[in-house]
């Protein structure tokens, strides 16, 4: 699995704790993938990879990684139902949704993937997710594309800035390497600027007060 640069500077990173902020198309499924098959190399780990919902987890990841591992002959078993690959060395990688936090509960994890994590309800993590890493010391990689200032993305990017142990990370679409410059161009052509710059540049806005964001009297208001 090629890695641009920058999708390279996040795997790379040995933090215990990683969280990415990209612009959209940057390739975190990229990257998701390659993490979980990396600790799941590891003998015996548990290793889980969590969407906004259930189906998401399936639509995303389940093929691209089951394939992947089936041809680099990984899989002892693969359950379509429950979403889960037993790997011949003992790991396992298991798929889930956030949509049902309780489900999330009572497993001890080595590794987990947060994707699209700016949907997931922060509840999920501090209370279902965080302690199911306690007693393994397990670590944690949040994947997703920024929301306002102040919403959990947000949060967390600002608080893995500073915090030890963690890593922070911010890409725009370009850097992932997946996107052409002239798509980016015509993007920006008919996107308004802040949708622009927080779909593509993985900028966080300020929506705060603001009724009607995008409002340009030039273009918004017209005569009868």
């Amino acid at each position: 699995m090629p890695l641009s640069v920058a999708q390279n500077t996040i795997v790379k990173n040995e933090n215990r704790f990683r969280v990415a902020v990209t612009g959209r198309r940057f390739g975190k499924t990229h990257v998701a993938m390659r993490e979980l098959a990396r600790h799941a190399s590891i003998p015996d780990q548990q290793v889980w990879y969590v969407a906004p919902s259930y189906r998401m987890a399936k639509g995303i990841v389940w093929d691209q990684l089951k394939n992947k591992l089936k041809d680099l002959r990984w899989i002892e078993q693969s359950n379509e139902a429950e979403l889960k690959l037993r790997l011949k060395n003992g790991s396992v990688i298991h798929l889930k949704g956030a949509d049902n936090p309780d489900s999330l509960r009572g497993v001890g994890l080595n590794f987990i993937v947060l994707d699209e994590f700016q949907d997931i309800d922060k509840r999920t993590w501090t209370e279902v997710l965080r302690p199911t890493l306690s007693d393994k010391g397990g670590k944690a990689m949040f994947l997703g594309t920024p929301r306002g200032v102040g919403s959990f993305s947000h949060e967390m990017y600002t608080m893995a800035e500073t915090t030890d142990n963690w890593g922070a990370f911010t890409y725009t679409t370009l850097d992932g390497g997946n996107v052409p410059e002239s798509e980016i161009v015509e993007a920006q052509r008919d996107m308004d600027v802040k949708t622009f710059e927080q779909e593509y540049l993985a900028t966080f806005n300020t929506y705060s007060g603001v009724v009607y964001y995008n409002f340009d009297r030039k273009y918004t208001v017209q005569e009868c």
